[in-house]
């Protein structure tokens, strides 16, 4: 992914939301009483490529909107309300 963005931050920062993901699913297999098996953890590598390629999808338009703008706090505002939505639509069940 460094090599893809030209950049350390950016992948680190796609990174960062790895952790979440492995949280959520680890809350919910505790939740719903689901052991870890093999559907379980496909699920789990599911979940962590939706959230990586969600990730990179508003890391890339908010990068998109900054040469735009020239205003980080309004790029990633902006970024952040309008992929909203498409990220809940992929990334809900």
């Amino acid at each position: 992914m460094v090599v893809n963005f030209q950049s350390w931050t950016e992948p680190f920062i796609i990174i960062t939301a790895l952790p979440g993901a492995l949280a959520g699913i680890v809350w919910m297999l505790f939740l719903s009483g689901t052991t870890l098996s093999v559907p379980a953890l496909m699920g789990a590598i599911m979940c962590i490529g939706v959230a990586t390629a969600n990730s990179i999808l508003v890391i890339t338009f908010a990068k998109e909107r900054m040469a735009e703008l020239k205003n980080a706090h309004k790029a990633v505002l902006e970024a952040g309300t309008t992929r909203l939505r498409p990220v809940i639509m992929t990334a809900w069940p």
